[in-house]
């Protein structure tokens, strides 16, 4: 009898022996879990964008994708049937941009097409343009001359900026908008025409050019902002 509660109680004892290494185990589980999630990356928002460099922004840049080709003097874009100048390649100082490429329609100077072309004196722009795009002529400073064609209805900011040899500038009627600093450090600019008379004046940069004589509509306002701000000005 005494062999058999011995017996019984060795059994019960090896039962509480295993239900302990198990919550042994249950118990370190739990840690690494712990552990775990305490390690984890932290959740980034839905509206975030990483690249591939591992940077967060709150939201994806634009990116400019173009099939960009490339002539003589020219790189360019065709898009929607109309091609776009993306970037002179040439050596040539005085330049004409050809109205037609690949059959289509040039209709557009784009951003930072001609920036920083240092040697060019004249760029002759094709009636078929209708946009000047930003820094089109940044820091062209040996520019003397370009056209800006009837066709042509905005002029985005600082297309002009630093073109210090630039002498004469006339906006055609069409021209519904030129953006800020369009014309920043164009030391030289002595005549600015603008010929549409509902133009609004955009913090183009003139403040800083105080031998400049500016031709607008009677009434129109950028007239106005002349003479309020005591620039040479002439009624046309």
């Amino acid at each position: 009898m005494k062999k058999m509660v011995l017996l019984t109680l060795l059994t019960a004892l090896a039962a509480m022996s295993a239900g302990c290494a198990e919550t042994g185990k249950g118990g370190q589980s739990d840690v690494q879990s712990t552990t775990a999630a305490t390690t984890a990356e932290p959740d980034i928002q839905p509206d975030t964008f990483i690249d591939e460099d591992g940077n967060v922004y709150d939201e994806k840049p634009t990116v400019h994708v173009r099939d960009v080709k490339e002539s003589t003097d020219f790189e360019y874009v065709i898009e929607g049937g109309q091609a776009k100048i993306t970037k002179y390649v040439g050596n040539d100082q005085y330049i004409a941009i050809p109205d037609s490429i690949e059959g289509a329609p040039v209709t557009e100077v784009s951003y930072y097409a001609f920036e920083a072309n240092y040697d060019i004196v004249s760029v002759q722009l094709p009636e078929t343009v209708t946009l000047i795009g930003e820094d089109a002529f940044m820091d062209c400073s040996a520019l003397e001359e370009v056209n800006i064609p009837e066709a042509v209805t905005g002029i985005d900011r600082g297309a002009f900026v630093a073109c210090t040899s630039l002498t004469e500038v006339t906006i055609p009627q069409n021209v519904a908008y030129v953006h800020e600093e369009a014309f920043t450090a164009c030391e030289g600019l002595t005549t600015l025409r603008i010929l549409n008379p509902d133009l609004k004046y955009e913090n183009w940069g003139l403040e800083e050019l105080p031998n400049l004589t500016v031709y607008a509509p009677e009434g129109s306002e950028v007239l106005r902002w002349a003479q309020e701000k005591g620039f040479n000005n002439i009624a046309i």
